[in-house]
């Protein structure tokens, strides 16, 4: 069974996730709307935090854009990353050289059908940068199974969509990267994960140490609050946040919005086995002045849903998925 020993086994794993001499930063920059200059103006000024894209993006190198592509419904809706927020890092990484693809394994429905209801394929139509259907998954060196697409790229660069979520609080950095579990693989893992929500954190944090983005942007220009990660009501909240360490990330998105940390299980978590990272004095936050933000009040889930699904609510999210796939061609 996948969680047998699990935490025997992903422990040293995650603990490798930084060194624990290491200072986290994190930048946090106002961006008061979808407007495509003020995309391109605040994320070029997040890569200039951490050296300019040049830094981190390489002449020919192939990079994954990891954007959160649930399901099918417009950007308006606050489900899915903006499809100007990825245009723009796209656009960013060609400028330095590097080859951009976008992909996603939507929960129901294909990758493409998705980004077009968002509207995210038209624009990437236009420049000829294609989008990726994750192919199936492989255990790599760590013991952790995710789509063998990954292996086609030289770097990832993770681009979620900040959003309340029933069972994790919310989604984030970290939560993001679930998404490289190919098709419906995802709910198996929720099914095994047996009503833990450290069990399936734990996975979550074993996906982040095998893949480790180069570089994080968050989409919270536009927020779902309530409930989510779907059907919650979207507010604007106009931030952008940006790093390198998803934990850190996903820390400093809890001080900004007045999240206990205890309450989301990832980072108790994380810090229950000694990950770096997820404590703020350990941060380094850097940016723009948000105080009036923090000062909002911001609501997520009052109670945290049961993590694991049934297997007749495996069968059928399998069913639904092929329905909306072939429904759709």
């Amino acid at each position: 069974m996948f969680y047998t020993g699990l935490v025997d086994r992903f422990l040293k794993a995650v603990m490798l996730l930084e060194n624990s001499n290491d200072k986290f930063r994190v930048v946090i920059l106002r961006c008061p709307n979808y407007d495509t200059k003020n995309l391109d103006y605040n994320i070029n000024r997040a890569f200039s935090y951490f050296g300019g894209i040049e830094s981190l993006v390489y002449k020919g190198e192939k990079i994954l854009l990891k954007p959160n592509l649930l399901v099918k419904d417009s950007a308006r809706s606050g489900i899915t990353t903006h499809p100007f927020v990825v245009k723009a890092v796209a656009d960013i990484v060609i400028v330095a050289g590097g080859l951009p693809a976008v992909g996603d394994s939507p929960a129901f429905g294909s990758v493409h059908q998705v980004a077009a209801a968002c509207g995210l394929l038209p624009l990437l139509k236009k420049d000829n940068i294609p989008v990726v259907s994750f192919r199936g998954n492989r255990s790599f060196h760590r013991k952790v199974r995710i789509t063998d697409t990954v292996r086609d790229f030289d770097k990832i660069i993770n681009i979620p969509k900040f959003k309340a979520h029933s069972q994790m609080l919310f989604s984030g950095a970290v939560k993001n990267l679930f998404g490289l579990v190919s098709g419906k693989l995802k709910a198996w893992r929720h099914f095994k994960a047996r009503g833990s929500h450290e069990k399936f954190s734990l996975m979550l944090l074993a996906i982040y140490e095998q893949v480790r983005p180069c570089f994080t942007i968050v989409d919270a220009i536009d927020i779902m609050e309530k409930k989510g990660p779907r059907g919650g009501p979207v507010r604007r909240a106009g931030l952008l946040f940006a790093g390198i360490n998803c934990i850190s990330i996903d820390r400093a998105i809890c001080d900004v919005f007045g999240i206990n940390p205890d309450r989301v299980p990832l980072l108790k978590t994380a810090r229950t086995y000694g990950i770096n990272g997820c404590k703020l004095s350990d941060i380094q936050i850097e940016g723009d002045d948000v105080s009036d933000v923090r000062s909002e009040k911001y609501l997520f889930p009052e109670e945290l849903n049961d993590i694991s699904f049934s297997f007749p609510r495996v069968i059928k999210s399998v069913l639904r998925h092929l329905v909306t796939v072939h429904g759709g061609q």
